[in-house]
């Protein structure tokens, strides 16, 4: 019988860099923070640990010392070890069924390497069963517990792999391609790019504030008011839990909003959000075409790499060939001055 040698990945794509893997890395946690955060914070109400925190400032402020009595330390340290690996054991099976089930799904990525044009594959560069993921993910335990050297592994191996990748037999590939510039398009600049912004922002600001207002308590954000007694010095007063669980949702619900408008927006048959459209640009993919509404919420995604740059992602379309900001490089999309259709 003739053997059939697989083809290997090299042969289609690319290996994915460590900068693009730690963009898609951040994209993940920050929508797993979302998820957990008002899931965590209504269970430190329901276990009391709101409500120890309290006693402990209250004791503070009465100059109790711990180590007054045996009492204190009971009062202080109850429950608390018990909370917190409750949440963190918690919190790990969750990070590992997230990554594990989306990598060996039809998609063979997360959200965030779909972002960043990313997905995992065996060393015949095929999708991965939910066993071989489950491991995968399991073994960055090892790539962690090497002081993050089986990370780092990915600047330095021939095929961008990581500890875990070695071990797994595993592959990150890039999925997306050069494309030569688009005769007759013209990008849009920074400039024109950031009027854009500017307009949509003031018209997010007039959807958003009323929510704020009306959800928290006398319009008041609770862990400014913390951060503001904490600065000038003023006797600090624990928010009550219950205000800082509206004040979570508000963030998620405005959060959602904006992610919506943006995504829904830019993959519509207009291509730009209202802003966009008033000063006559719109997105597109590489080829010049409407995006569609994944791979539109993908590159709203890799604004949080842009912002955690300190904004140069978003400079970057100053200066880049196809004035492509760093958002627009992960998602392999472009800004182009165009007539778009009329409302």
């Amino acid at each position: 019988m003739e053997e059939v040698h697989a083809i290997a990945p090299e042969a289609q794509h690319s290996y994915a860099t460590i900068w693009r893997r730690l963009a898609a890395y951040i994209i993940d946690n920050s929508i797993i923070s979302i998820l957990l955060l008002p899931l965590f914070a209504l269970y430190l109400k329901k276990s009391g640990f709101w409500d120890l925190m309290q006693v402990a400032k209250t004791a503070h402020d009465a100059g109790f010392q711990m180590g007054d009595s045996s009492m204190g330390l009971t009062i202080l340290f109850g429950h608390f070890f018990q909370d917190i690996i409750i949440m963190a054991a918690a919190n790990f099976v969750f990070y590992t069924l997230y990554y594990s089930i989306w990598e060996s799904s039809k998609f063979q990525a997360t959200p965030g390497k779909m972002s960043a044009n990313l997905k995992v594959v065996d060393e015949n560069g095929n999708r991965m069963t939910f066993l071989r993921a489950l491991s995968r993910n399991l073994l960055k335990i090892v790539s962690t517990a090497v002081i993050y050297i089986g990370y780092l592994m990915a600047l330095v191996t021939e095929k961008h792999q990581t500890l875990h990748d070695k071990i797994t037999n595993s592959y990150v590939l890039k999925t997306s391609y050069e494309i030569p510039h688009i005769q007759g398009v013209e990008y849009a600049g920074f400039w024109r790019r950031l009027a854009a912004f500017v307009l949509d922002w003031l018209m997010l600001q007039m959807l958003l504030t009323p929510l704020s207002i009306f959800v928290l308590v006398d319009g008041k954000n609770p862990v400014n008011e913390f951060m503001k007694q904490y600065v000038n010095h003023q006797p600090l007063i624990i928010p009550p839990v219950d205000a800082v669980i509206r004040f979570i949702l508000v963030i998620i619900a405005s959060s959602l909003i904006t992610f919506f408008y943006y995504a829904s927006f830019e993959s519509s048959r207009f291509q730009a959000t209202p802003g966009k459209i008033a000063i006559g640009i719109r997105v597109s993919d590489m080829l010049g075409q409407r995006l569609s509404f994944w791979r539109a919420a993908g590159r709203y995604a890799g604004k949080l790499v842009s912002n955690l740059t300190f904004f140069i992602g978003y400079i970057m379309a100053g200066f880049t060939p196809k004035a492509q900001a760093l958002h627009d490089e992960l998602a392999d999309t472009l800004v182009v001055k165009s007539q778009v259709p009329k409302m």
